[in-house]
């Protein structure tokens, strides 16, 4: 027990001291005086049978207090009426644009083949890429195309507040957050792609460097091309930045999106990611899992058999501690966090399908079955 108490302590302590340097350079600080004159950008929306979720995300960038703006919408062979909705809306606001998409070509996933035909249409100096769930305040774009020229950004990705109803994404979605801040070392900066991160819900693009990196066709076939993106900037000696878009202690976020409406989705949508996120490193794959097994979830499964080890105690009130202070920082709500066991017995289920169904080359997602490529 000895050895296991020294371990998870000091995984803890490491893991807190990271977070707290992550801290200070995650927040996304409002800026006095945005850049002028403001470039002009081109929000692109891959959709695929997005019709109930799409409405809001459009009506919100709509009212984007940015002058040079135009939104491009693909239909990816939707069979709902998303199309038609786009369509409605793009009669009564110019700036709106419907695009159809192509037939999905041999060794793309649908989401990066959607992005590039977003990219060769768009005419902005920016390129913002966001999904369809996404909803924004009426300052998000101004914001963070100012801070990222201001930052010499040629990647800006924004992390919204999650959303969460159902009792599975209580929790789960939390671990989004969760592995973003503890695990990678946002404060250092450097040139370690396999460290680099971004999410696919907000990209914002210098389009000079998406074109040099060779834009969404050099990750074609990859399930989780936000990250994959991210590497590759960093790899090509680009600057990546990743930013708090949940505006704490303010009523309204910068950006908000419900990831998953339920169960299935959740599952589905978390197996397609979780294990091609190391882009075939299964080593750290294997390793991470244990690591959180051990670490995230060891004094729960030990205090059975040892109530009296007082060790035991202060690891879990540290765990425990850790997740409310970032539950309410993110604004996540605390049963998710004291339900900390279950949920991170949930994710490590989640983790095995990845990997058993990346093997079987059957990743499922949006009526479509991929095979994962690194």
């Amino acid at each position: 027990m000895e050895i296991f108490h020294i371990f998870v302590l000091g995984s803890l302590s490491l893991l807190l001291c990271n977070y707290l340097l992550n801290l200070a350079v995650f927040r996304f600080p409002l800026l006095g005086s945005p850049a002028t004159p403001l470039p002009k950008i081109s929000v692109l929306i891959p959709a695929r049978n997005e019709e109930p979720r799409i409405r809001p995300c459009l009506g919100t960038l709509a009212d984007s207090h940015y002058p040079d703006l135009e939104i491009l919408v693909l239909d990816d062979h939707s069979s709902d009426g998303t199309a038609d909705l786009v369509l409605h809306r793009s009669k009564g606001d110019a700036r709106i644009r419907l695009l159809r998409g192509k037939d999905l070509p041999p060794n793309w996933t649908g989401k990066a083949w959607a992005c590039h035909q977003l990219a060769q249409a768009a005419q902005g100096d920016y390129l913002v890429f966001v999904d369809a769930d996404t909803r924004f305040s009426d300052i998000t774009l101004r914001h963070a195309v100012t801070l990222a020229i201001q930052n010499q950004a040629d990647l800006l990705s924004l992390w919204p507040y999650l959303e969460a109803k159902s009792w599975s994404e209580h929790l789960v979605i939390p671990f989004v957050h969760l592995f973003l801040l503890l695990f990678l070392p946002h404060w250092m900066g450097g040139p370690s792609s396999f460290l680099g991160a971004a999410n696919g819900q907000f990209l914002l693009f210098r389009r000079e460097v998406y074109e040099k990196i060779g834009g969404h066709r050099a990750v074609a076939g990859h399930l989780v091309e936000d990250i994959a993106l991210a590497r590759l900037v960093r790899a090509s000696g680009f600057r990546v930045l990743n930013r708090d878009g949940t505006n704490p202690g303010h009523a309204i976020a910068f950006i908000r999106c419900r990831m998953y409406d339920n169960f299935r989705d959740l599952w589905q949508g978390f197996t397609k990611n979780l294990y091609p996120a190391f882009d075939g490193h299964w080593p750290a794959f294997v390793f991470f899992q244990l690591f959180q097994a051990v670490v995230f979830l060891g004094p729960f499964l030990l205090l059975p058999f040892f109530p009296q080890d007082p060790i035991l105690w202060i690891e879990i009130a540290v765990l425990l501690s850790l997740r409310l202070a970032m539950a309410h920082r993110f604004r996540q709500s605390w049963r998710g966090a004291l339900l900390h066991p279950l949920g991170q017995g949930l994710v490590l289920a989640i983790a095995v399908n990845s990997c058993l169904q990346t093997l079987r080359r059957r990743l499922p997602w949006r009526g479509r079955f991929y095979a994962h490529h690194s």
